[in-house]
């Protein structure tokens, strides 16, 4: 039920005229004396507000309020009342009861307290006695005003003499300290801003990011250092201010060089001092730095000049410029070595730089290690000696990188030889002949390496360019030999057509001959009484049966080359764990569908057979365990296999012929050294992929391969 259903219309209750039977008289008698008693209830308030509001200096005002609330809500109920004879609002009229309620209880709460103060406020007739005795003490005290004004009168001719007199020496007096404020405020002033010159100074002083000292050029003692000096050398600020010469933290090997340039400061033939210096940290080594210094010579011959210095460590910078220049010298080298081209733009300038290897290879056209105009008869002769074929394409990539389009441009082009090749016209890598051909290949890489910061344009590029003609000439017989192989791929095709024909047939003798094999061997064990042969004769067995069924699956395969290995591997992990394995240990299988070809099933169902034989031979001396393979496919790419056991925690190895000697790698992917170690080493390098070997809770081999090529 709403709100509006429960205060106008609840559920189940008849309005009031039900009561009274509808009866057109007793209903209209309710209505009429409650429509009567309302109108006065809403006349009585108004009359009570309108008075309350005409007379403002009334007390208790608010008791007044009180009764035209109350009465209004009063008036209030009687209309309801006339609303219920027809209309069931119930809710409507408990609620406005209960707020006459409040306030009735709220007025007769306040108004008792108030009678005792309303009963002791004062009648009318004692208000007027006190207003006669109030007139009489105004007219007494308006004759004493009489009297006091005639003795004002001649108190201020008195004042008024003593007032001029006053004014004129406070004239004086004012003129004299308006010109003492003057001269203070000018000096308070001058303090002011020396001290927030002092201030300020201290400030960049201590906080500067470079080093700042203050020397005494005398004596070449520290007068005084911030910190990122002191922090420069290794030092606190208090061990080197007052106790320190300046010289003395200088490097030895720099000291002379210094007291000359320094000597020209002193003597005033240099105005400044700049040295880049090495200086000795406390730990001794050595720290370089730039000192700009000047002299600050004072006014008065009593005080010692003072040597002010900034110092910047450009330990890193120079250290880097170094390295920099160590990294050109072997950039160099590796370029002379491998036989590469080396040249620049400056685009900004439009001009260009050649190494000498660059130069050989345009014939001399280009200076070798100097700038040229892109615009000069040096680079238009260059272009001229590029293969017509081939001129459009380099200018084109070329515009590109000029005008910032291509971060990085490649492409090959022809260019003469500077001995001239062949005389006939021939233009192709591996022309027939005993004269090589007139053009040699080059490959083009260049790239931006600096732009405007406003504009973003190329202001600066670099590129090689290496002699690939060999290749070019190798290209240009491997697309000869490609067409004689697709000549050759088409004839076997319709070899390989036959070839399906009997290869369902060879498959299935091949893997009647593999059952044979297996037989030999099981008859072959049955007689042999020493358990390692036994033992060995049985993992062949495995292997057999692996290559066994792979046979078997593409036998049965609709393209007779590819089936899902995920069935293949199930059945073989079944067949080894029921032809080795006590009762107690279990398979766990979780693997995904893996189209694969015969070249990808046979290494890893030997893989698969190899893992599963070593967990079975190692892993469980009580007879009881699970063995786990999975194979998945890898977000990254790939498949991942898995072979792990919960055996005994990495401590048989992988041969017990290993276990004998005691050999065994580290526990982070190694193998164990022996047969099985070998093969497994063997058959995941045959299947291009890597392993993992783990021995924390039991053994596990996370094997990576590539996903086949016969996958989809």
């Amino acid at each position: 039920m709403t709100i509006s259903d429960w205060l106008l219309d609840p559920s189940g209750l008849t309005p009031h005229g039900f009561c009274l039977s509808w009866l057109p008289g007793l209903i209209w008698l309710h209505a009429g004396s409650d429509a009567v008693i309302g109108l006065s209830y809403f006349s009585i308030p108004l009359t009570l507000a309108w008075f309350v509001r005409r007379r403002n200096d009334l007390a208790y005002r608010w008791v007044g309020h009180l009764f035209v609330a109350f009465i209004l809500a009063c008036g209030l109920t009687h209309v309801l009342s006339i609303m219920t004879l027809w209309v069931p609002a119930y809710g409507a009229e408990g609620v406005v009861k209960a707020v006459t309620a409040l306030l009735s209880v709220a007025t007769a709460a306040m108004l008792w307290p108030v009678v005792p103060r309303v009963l002791a406020l004062p009648t009318p007739g004692q208000l007027s006695r006190l207003n006669v005795e109030l007139t009489r003490t105004i007219q007494e005290q308006e004759r004493t005003a009489a009297l006091l004004r005639e003795s004002e009168a001649r108190v201020l001719a008195a004042n008024s003499e003593l007032e001029r007199r006053v004014a004129a020496r406070t004239a004086e007096l004012s003129a004299a300290n308006a010109q003492l404020t003057e001269v203070l405020a000018e000096r308070a002033a001058a303090l002011e801003a020396l001290a927030n010159s002092e201030a300020e100074y201290r400030a960049s002083f201590e906080a500067a990011a470079v080093g700042k000292v203050q020397v005494n050029p005398e004596t070449g003692r520290l007068l005084r250092v911030n910190n990122a000096f002191a922090r420069m050398l290794g030092y606190a600020p208090a061990d080197l201010a007052g106790q320190v010469d300046w010289r003395a933290l200088l490097w030895a090997e720099d000291r002379a060089a210094e007291g000359v340039e320094f000597a020209r400061l002193m003597s005033g033939e240099a105005n400044d001092y700049v040295r880049e210096l090495r200086f000795r940290r406390r730990d001794g080594s050595p720290v370089w730095g730039r000192v700009s210094a000047t002299l600050v010579r004072k006014a008065s011959a009593r005080l010692p000049p003072l040597l002010l210095a900034v110092v910047e460590d450009i330990d890193t910078m120079h250290k880097t410029a170094l390295a920099l220049k160590e990294s050109e010298t072997r950039l160099r080298l590796a370029a002379e070595g491998a036989k590469l081209g080396v040249w620049e733009m400056d685009l900004a300038r439009g001009l260009c730089w050649v190494d000498r290897r660059t130069a050989a290879m345009t014939g001399g056209t280009l200076p070798a290690e100097t700038w040229f105009s892109l615009d000069g008869p040096e680079y238009a002769a260059w272009a001229d000696w590029i293969h017509p074929d081939d001129r459009e394409e380099r200018a084109g990539g070329l515009r590109l990188l000029q005008m910032g389009a291509a971060e990085l441009v490649q492409m090959q082009y022809r260019v003469r030889r500077a001995d001239g090749g062949l005389d006939s016209p021939g233009d192709a890598p591996g022309d027939a002949g005993e004269h090589r051909a007139p053009w040699i290949w080059l490959s083009h890489r260049s790239a931006i390496v600096a732009r405007d910061p406003v504009t973003w344009t190329p202001t600066r590029a670099t590129g090689v360019l290496i002699d690939v003609t060999e290749r070019a000439e190798a290209e240009a017989a491997l697309r000869v030999a490609k067409a004689d192989l697709e000549q050759v791929v088409v004839e076997r095709t319709a070899a390989l057509k036959q070839r399906d024909l009997l290869l369902r047939e060879v498959y299935h003798r091949v893997k009647n001959n593999l059952q044979v094999i297996d037989g030999l061997v099981m008859m072959q064990s049955l007689q042999l009484s020493d358990p390692e042969a036994r033992q060995a004769l049985m993992g062949l067995r495995s292997r057999v049966y692996a290559l066994g069924l792979v046979h078997q699956q593409l036998m049965t395969s609709p393209d007779l080359e590819t089936f899902d290995i995920a069935p293949f591997l199930e059945e073989l992990a079944s067949n080894i764990l029921q032809s080795g394995a006590e009762v107690g240990i279990t398979l766990d299988l979780d693997l995904c569908p893996l189209i694969v070809n015969l070249d990808f099933a046979i290494p890893l169902g030997l893989l698969v057979t190899e893992l599963i034989t070593n967990s079975l031979k190692h892993a469980f001396p009580n007879g009881t365990g699970t063995i786990t393979l999975s194979m998945r496919r890898r977000d990254e790419g790939g498949v991942l296999l898995v072979v792990a056991d919960d055996g005994d925690g990495g401590a048989h190895l992988m041969e017990s012929g290993a276990a004998k000697n005691g050999a065994a790698e580290g526990r982070t992917g190694g193998y164990r050294r022996g047969l099985g170690g070998a093969i497994v080493k063997g058959l995941v390098a045959q299947l291009d992929g890597t392993i993992a070997m783990r021995f924390d809770t039991g053994t596990r081999a996370d094997i990576i391969l590539p996903t086949p090529v016969a996958a989809p």
